[in-house]
């Protein structure tokens, strides 16, 4: 059986209220050649009963005990079999040509191997929020990244070859594991966005959690820090890396303005 052209990568836990919408926007793209890996992630609702609805050759779906996102992305990365991965988080939708319009500029440009796009962002009623715009091109992903997450997760696409030569998604990391995996990659290869906002994020209630919130600060402190002493920034970059643990002494109403002002 002949290798799709591009492998997307999804993990769920308890999404039946949009794993479908999700699945449907994917599985829609004018990119037909493709496979779309979904890992259940332990669901207790009728995630798995929506899933087992589809009829489509392409959409293959695992099932393991509750382990977690970073689990579930490395298990669908393992069972991907295109030289592409591309990520769609199970509350957000790919806009139809977002996977051509992406394999294409990824074939023009041989030398990216991390690619992400600008992303809609919607509340519950489906009203536009903002417009997510991160930087396009290599000297500016790169000044970025030891500062802030400059890609939506739900936007990328890789070669699945690098991430594998890298480890993949790095389990320790519960959270921000696409920030560690990015700055892991920027060591060897050129990263790249489109300016088209080709994801729509959903802000759904309860996804990040003040708990989480502190996870993911402690996170990306500690990803920063790897980065630093692996020698992809030089010593004054250990200042980023604190950022995130002063951020934790702030009280949590202060830290998205915070992070806004600051870039991130």
């Amino acid at each position: 059986m002949a290798a799709p052209a591009v492998s997307v990568l999804m993990g769920v836990r308890d999404g039946a209220a949009w794993i479908s919408r999700a699945v449907t926007s994917v599985l829609g793209q004018t990119l037909t050649d493709l496979e779309l890996v979904v890992v259940d992630d332990g669901s207790t609702d009728a995630t798995a009963a929506l899933l087992s609805g589809v009829r489509d050759p392409r959409l293959v779906v695992e099932r393991q005990a509750r382990a977690g996102l970073t689990v579930a992305l490395n298990r669908a990365l393992a069972r991907a079999r295109a030289p592409l991965v591309a990520r769609l988080d199970a509350d957000d939708v790919a806009l139809p040509t977002r996977l051509e319009r992406q394999r294409a500029f990824l074939q023009a440009h041989p030398d990216v191997g991390l690619l992400g796009t600008a992303a809609r962002v919607v509340d519950e009623s489906a009203r536009d929020v903002e417009i997510t715009r991160p930087p396009e091109d290599d000297l500016a992903i790169r000044r970025a990244l030891i500062r802030c997450n400059p890609f939506v997760h739900s936007s990328v696409m890789l070669r699945r070859a690098l991430v594998s030569s890298v480890g993949g998604y790095d389990v320790s990391f519960a959270v921000a594991q696409d920030y560690d995996l990015w700055l892991r990659l920027s060591a060897i290869t050129r990263m790249a966005n489109l300016a088209e906002p080709l994801v729509v994020r959903h802000l759904v209630a309860g996804r990040v959690t003040a708990a989480r919130d502190d996870e993911r600060l402690r996170a990306e402190a500690r990803a920063r820090w790897r980065a630093v002493r692996a020698g992809a920034y030089p010593p004054w970059g250990a200042l980023f890396a604190l950022r995130p643990l002063l951020a934790l002494a702030l009280p949590r109403a202060l830290r998205r303005p915070l992070r806004r002002a600051v870039g991130r």
